[in-house]
């Protein structure tokens, strides 16, 4: 919670930012923001109500493109990401010829840089990394968008002036560059792990609650199970990084004060130690590394080849994948397990920071007018369609809350569409996953479950030692070359049977860390922390 001095102090600024942006009307802005020096030529801030003699973008079509996550669930019969029955519906409803540019899941990042550097990227980027939005800031892609909202939106920043608290995420460099709105319960837990109570009780196994034991019962699993694979999953390195108190990307603090790169401290290595333990005791799937559609680890969970699968908490895909093998293998009862420790204590697993999604709008967008209009519908009310389908036909409303009506339509119809409501006035409770799924026995177990994993996914604290993370250039750019060689570093560290270990690969990331200027980063990283760590 953040203390009332805080919260007005974040309102105060919220004013101040708007205000600022209704005088100077062009906020920084570039690209597209040359509409707005076209306003104060024609008159400034008292012709901007003259929408046809001020407004540059009253007469440019109503049209803008978005990226999305294509993680491959549209079905041939309903269409591709790009056209089907809810594109068609967005721009029904929302008067906004909407364009979809689908990115890979698993290279969103990387296609987006391919699209920038091209010119070919779409109005609307989005992600849920801050990080990468800040990276985009310091490329000089991306434009302020306070005058956009100031003047052209009224869901988004009235839902703005209620939640002051996100303003701080975002902004860069005392700009507002991203839109988004706050994550539901559902959405703030991420990873977790599920496990075959049944295979535990056959074996007189109690649940796991440290590393130590997590290893002991995959191999128990391996041992008393020949043919299946005891792990498996495609969020391993982020659950095990977790476990540690050290995803490899985060900032925190070390008992001195002082600020250090999760993957440059001791904790990393011990995560890395872990992930190359299981593997060589071939605890895990061997071809996971390779796994890049989660296919694989897919189907050995859902057909019960498998013992412990690290993954999300719930919902969606895992709520799938334990309906298939509910079907697949009746007496299997695959449940949550809470976060083990490891000998640094108890984390959790990773759990978002407050904002959802982070929505840019690239400097070379030809309509803002249009793209803020499109932000509004969205959170006034697209979100909620796009959520749950139609009423009567995906769902019906109890006590408020919407029921599903067939799972197996919700799924083929419905479940894909939840791609393009990136921003969302949700207000989940956990005891809504009971009303929400089907009333079949099946759904309402598979539900039951599902609240069982989020209580444990949310059980222990996930280690953020500041909120949000810095944003320079410097920082930026080490990242961009740092993330790629923790992944080549990792990989050969965990596939390498002539002896590497976790504390081996720690060394080569921090001579590489060294190499691109890391302490030069920690000297910015320390200056940033002691200059806000009182908004904090």
């Amino acid at each position: 919670m953040i203390n009332n001095r805080v919260s007005k102090w974040l309102i105060l600024c919220l004013v101040s930012v708007f205000m600022l942006s209704a005088c100077t009307g062009n906020g920084g802005n570039t690209g597209g923001q040359a509409g707005a020096n076209a306003t104060k030529e024609s008159g400034g801030a008292a012709a901007i109500g003259k929408e046809s003699e001020s407004d540059p973008y009253a007469s440019l079509p109503r049209a803008v493109s978005i990226s999305m996550f294509d993680r491959g669930q549209v079905s041939s019969d309903e269409g591709t990401y790009e056209e089907n029955r809810w594109v068609d519906w967005i721009r029904e409803q929302s008067g906004i010829d909407v364009s979809i540019v689908p990115v890979p899941r698993n290279q969103a990042q990387d296609t987006l840089n391919i699209m920038f550097a091209s010119k070919q990227a779409p109005d609307l980027v989005w992600d849920f990394d801050r990080n990468y939005i800040g990276r985009l800031v310091s490329q000089g892609v991306i434009q302020p968008i306070g005058d956009y909202i100031e003047q052209y939106s009224t869901a988004y920043k009235a839902y703005l002036e209620q939640n002051p608290d996100l303003l701080p995420y975002l902004m860069f460099d005392g700009e507002i560059y991203a839109m988004a709105a706050k994550r539901p319960v559902n959405s703030v837990a991420n990873h977790g792990i599920w496990i075959r109570q049944d295979w535990l009780e056959e074996l007189q196994l109690e649940m796991p609650e440290t590393k130590e034991e997590l290893i002991e019962v995959a191999e128990a699993f391996k041992t008393s199970y020949p043919g299946v694979t005891p792990i498996v999953g495609y969020t391993m390195q982020d659950v095990y990084a977790a476990m540690h108190g050290a995803i490899s990307y985060l900032w925190y603090l070390d008992d001195a004060g002082q600020m250090r790169y999760g993957a440059t401290t001791d904790r990393f290595a011990a995560a890395i130690e872990l992930e190359r333990e299981l593997y060589e005791r071939g605890l895990v799937d061997l071809e996971y590394l390779t796994d890049s559609n989660n296919q694989r680890a897919h189907q050995l969970w859902a057909t019960g080849k498998a013992g412990i699968f690290i993954s999300q908490w719930g919902s969606g895909t895992v709520d799938s994948l334990n309906r298939d093998l509910l079907t697949n293998v009746p007496e299997a009862d695959p449940v949550a397990m809470p976060a083990v420790a490891s000998e640094f204590g108890r984390y959790g697993y990773f759990q978002e920071s407050p904002p959802h999604f982070y929505i840019a709008f690239n400097k070379a967008m030809k309509n803002p007018k249009a793209a803020v209009e499109y932000m509004d519908w969205l959170i006034e009310d697209g979100w909620f369609t796009l959520m749950h389908g139609l009423e009567n036909e995906h769902y019906k409303l109890v006590d408020g809350v919407p029921q599903v009506i067939d799972p197996n339509l919700r799924t083929k119809e419905v479940a894909y569409a939840a791609e393009y409501a990136v921003l969302r006035n949700d207000t989940f409770q956990p005891e809504h996953l009971l009303i929400q799924a089907a009333q079949d026995e099946l759904s309402q177990d598979i539900a039951r479950r599902s609240a069982d994993s989020l209580e444990k996914a949310m059980a222990f604290e996930f280690r953020r030692d500041i909120p949000y993370q810095p944003n320079f250039d410097e920082i930026n750019e080490i990242r961009a070359s740092l993330d790629t060689f923790i992944d080549e570093v990792r990989a050969r560290t965990v596939m390498n049977s002539s002896g590497s270990s976790g504390q081996q690969a720690l060394a080569e990331i921090r001579a590489e860390w060294e190499r691109l200027g890391g302490p030069e980063a920690e000297r910015i990283a320390q200056e940033w922390y002691e200059a806000n760590k009182d908004q904090f």
